[in-house]
């Protein structure tokens, strides 16, 4: 995927080399283990018992939460036609006009901030792994979508946004033409004859939902096509998402299900929402971050996952229940190129536990562990084989620490 400027550089590489693309390692032994005791496991110096929580968080914390939130009404492309889209490019929340401009024209700052934008949230897919931004030129080197979802005060700022948003960003080239989106007369949309992409903005309640489309070939009746196809599955998820009103974001909270008090943190104190971890998604948001969508979808959904926590160096997934989460660990540690990869020892003690050398991965992340307790699994990443134990076995004591 194409992992913005904002994002830490480990966060990267796991999201692509790691939970993405998946891992693989012998897992040592199978069933249902007995309970061990925790306390005779290596955990370094890595923390067991649960971390803390600020008490309150600023507001740039609290709309990331909120972003977060939203990113679980923003359906990936790959859910809407799996057979196209298989790759997850790119994902982003927005809490401020000017970080949209990773995805929109930079001259529409001035539009977002005079319409009051308050948070969005932006995902793309393709059939290739080719990063997917702005139209910057047309490159004919993939089918893809990329989304942004900007969320404005009311239904009015949206449809006059909307508006602004096209007509700003149709100046630009003075080849661009208006197009139609027939299912959506509200719509605005422009391409370039000679370029194979579309650009769209639909105001749909407080929401615009901008849309770029690739394409191969210059058939602007196909980007037509896929265009309102994104419209009509991610419009009702939209009318589904239950939106904490502008002035209530302070009622957030950052962990509301528990699960990011079950994440590893090296000094036992949970950060402040840094814009991509220390947040809690939902399957569907969190779907918009992997990169191999194709193979680990089906993973995650056979699963049951409904949760997952991140933080730069480890993740913890929520499955359906105990057999799901022990399944998921095993299914996850076959993913990926063997070539890539071999297996190595995992910390002693922990049923069912899996790490694996990634030769393609950064240096600081070429290590990964997979453990599970009960419902749980968790993933955990580093530079040094033993070290990446101690995480692994310290995170696998929090989770059974964590059990009421």
């Amino acid at each position: 995927m194409n992992w913005k400027r904002r994002i830490p550089p480990i966060l990267a590489v796991v999201m692509t080399g790691i939970v993405v693309a998946g891992c693989g390692a012998t897992l040592s032994g199978t069933g249902v283990p007995a309970e061990i005791d925790v306390r005779t496991l290596d955990t370094g110096r890595f923390p067991t018992a649960p971390p803390k929580f600020a008490s309150r968080l600023d507001s740039v914390g609290y709309a990331r939460l909120e972003a977060a939130r939203l990113a679980g009404a923003v359906l990936s492309p790959h859910e809407v036609d799996a057979a196209v889209y298989s790759i997850g490019a790119s994902a982003e929340i927005h809490t401020d006009a000017q970080t949209v401009t990773d995805f929109l024209a930079d001259q529409t700052v001035p539009t977002l901030q005079k319409y009051g934008f308050l948070i969005g949230f932006s995902t793309g897919s393709a059939d290739e792994r080719v990063p997917l931004k702005k139209a910057l030129y047309g490159t004919r080197k993939r089918e893809g979508l990329t989304v942004t979802v900007l969320r404005f005060p009311d239904a009015a700022a949206a449809n006059s946004a909307a508006a602004e948003l096209d007509a700003v960003d149709s100046s630009l080239n003075p080849e661009n033409v208006a197009v139609k989106l027939p299912k959506y007369p509200d719509a605005h949309a422009h391409w370039r004859p000679t370029v194979p992409t579309l650009g769209s903005t639909t105001p749909h309640g407080p929401y615009v939902i901008s849309i770029l489309a690739d394409s191969r070939n210059t058939d602007v009746n196909h980007l037509v096509d896929v265009t309102q196809k994104y419209l009509d599955a991610e419009i009702p998820e939209l009318d589904g998402y239950v939106a904490t009103p502008p002035g209530k974001f302070d009622t957030l909270r950052q962990d509301p299900d528990g699960v990011l008090a079950r994440l590893l943190q090296d000094n036992g104190v949970v950060p402040a929402p840094d814009g991509q971890g220390e947040v809690v998604y939902t399957l569907r948001g969190y779907l918009n971050y992997v990169q191999d969508q194709s193979s680990r979808f089906p993973v995650m959904s056979r699963a049951g996952v409904d949760r997952v926590a991140m933080s730069p160096t480890a993740f913890v997934f929520r499955a359906r229940d105990d057999a799901a989460a022990a399944q998921f660990v095993k299914e996850s540690a076959e993913l990926g190129d063997a070539v890539d990869r071999r297996a190595v020892d995992p910390p002693d003690g922990i049923p069912n536990a899996a790490c694996v050398q990634d030769y393609a991965a950064a240096k600081e992340a070429q290590f990964r562990c997979f453990v599970a307790y009960r419902r749980y699994a968790a993933l955990e990443l580093g530079g040094r084989l033993w070290e990446t134990q101690q995480r692994a076995a310290a995170q696998y004591a929090l989770l059974a620490n964590s059990q009421g």
